[in-house]
């Protein structure tokens, strides 16, 4: 196939974005696919629209903002482009914003953690300390903060406001665990321990700051618990294809939905392509799986 590949964009996530799309580029090729690498500043042009709907799949490899939550998917549909990778417009945008996909999964019976929304700056703390603060919309724990205590809170918006809606929840001090869900098949858990602090932004990409173990060290029973919320909170989203669920345990052991994320990574550190190799997926296979579902899409 003749498989276009967008990446980079304009969000945050714009280097986790490169990363990704460079790998994602090699592994095609590996497969013998012809790649059409489509490197994006903003918004894809006219001219590159028209190589997308020319070619035979259009593979994401974009991570925050427009090109995850839903708008480049509507922008792809609104100019004859449905044969992309991942989910639709609408269950993009749902899984991106924190808030609205909490609602959602926990709508379904998925357990989440308690938690407040802020749209501006509150004097008072909206949860009991410890808790965690992360921006509503958004990827690779950017933005993530620890808050401990007052000195803490304050530290967060000196200047009296938040840049952007802030969704604060208690801070769960269990396992983590990433379930990585493909054709509504769940792939091998993996359990997260960055080796010093949380899993922030530094621990998820930098070589050795964090122990991914896959399969995770769990019983049969908790892998099967695991799988099950995962591929509960994946169908109650809406999502397509594929998509990675995050889920982190309170002190009493119970499994709760953290976020969803709809176009995962596919660095050398990402979780997605370990999973997968668990479960005896190359990445090669694995870029070729992801490019052949959206290929399927392609109205003739």
């Amino acid at each position: 196939m003749q498989v276009a590949v967008l990446y980079g964009g304009d969000s945050a996530e714009r280097e986790v974005s490169l990363r990704s799309g460079a790998r994602v580029c090699t592994g095609l090729r590996a497969c013998g696919h012809e790649v059409l690498p489509l490197p994006l500043c903003g918004e894809p042009s006219a001219e590159e629209i028209v190589l997308m709907a020319r070619a035979d799949a259009v593979f994401l490899a974009l991570h925050g903002g427009a090109g995850e939550d839903g708008r480049l998917q509507a922008l792809l549909e609104r100019n004859g482009v449905f044969h992309y990778t991942g989910s639709e417009p609408v269950a993009a945008a749902l899984a991106m914003n924190k808030e609205r996909a909490k609602a959602r999964v926990c709508a379904a019976g998925v357990p989440t953690a308690n938690g407040a929304t802020l749209a501006a700056w509150e004097s008072d703390p909206p949860l009991r300390y410890p808790f965690v603060c992360k921006p509503l919309c958004g990827g690779s724990s950017l933005g993530l903060s620890f808050i401990y205590d007052e000195k803490d809170w304050q530290k967060l918006a000196p200047s009296g406001h938040f840049s952007e809606e802030m969704l604060c929840e208690e801070m769960l001090s269990g396992r983590e665990f990433t379930v990585t869900v493909l054709q509504s098949r769940a792939l091998p858990v993996v359990e997260i321990r960055p080796l010093d602090g949380a899993y922030d932004y530094h621990h998820k990409y930098t070589v050795g700051a964090s122990e991914e173990l896959c399969p995770a060290p769990v019983s049969e029973m908790e892998k099967m618990r695991l799988s099950a919320l995962a591929l509960t909170a994946f169908h109650a989203l809406g999502l397509r294809d594929y998509a990675r669920i995050d889920l982190k345990e309170s002190a009493t052991g119970e499994p709760c939905f953290l976020e969803a994320n709809s176009l995962p990574g596919m660095t050398e550190t990402s979780l997605m392509p370990l999973a997968a190799k668990a479960a005896g997926i190359s990445f090669p296979a694995l870029c070729d799986t992801m490019a052949r579902l959206a290929g399927n899409r392609k109205k003739t």
